[in-house]
């Protein structure tokens, strides 16, 4: 399997359990985004060189930025950046299995780190 269509199935998967939510997966920027009226909520998918069929590397970000976007460098404009990788969460994707796998863990720091986050903006909006 490739990184493509490994992370487009992890992406619908997603979409399927958060939808209620209004999160979508966009699988140009491979992404699953949900927008309220002063924040974006994302989570963003990475994959590293050296993947091959047994092995797909993939990075989670769980990222919210304030709305409307501006891209000059403001610490303000970013509420939240988590990546699973830099906190030592190694994930692979190259099989159902291991996309299963995956799944059950990004859906475990999703409701702890965004979703826990987005309760407590959307609350204050």
């Amino acid at each position: 399997m490739k990184f493509k269509e490994a992370v487009q199935i992890l992406g619908y998967k997603l979409e399927e359990k958060y939808r209620d939510l209004g999160f979508k997966y966009k699988k140009s920027d491979r992404t699953l985004t949900m927008h309220s009226k002063n924040f974006t909520y994302m989570i963003a998918f990475f994959s590293f060189s050296g993947n091959t069929n047994e092995k797909i590397d993939v990075d989670v970000c769980y990222i919210i930025n304030r709305r409307p976007y501006d891209p000059s460098p403001d610490a303000d404009s970013q509420v939240l950046y988590h990546s699973l990788w830099n906190k030592g969460v190694y994930l692979d994707i190259a099989n159902e299995e291991k996309i299963d796998t995956a799944y059950t863990i990004i859906c475990k720091w999703m409701d702890k780190i965004l979703i826990a986050k987005l309760d407590e903006l959307c609350a204050a909006e």
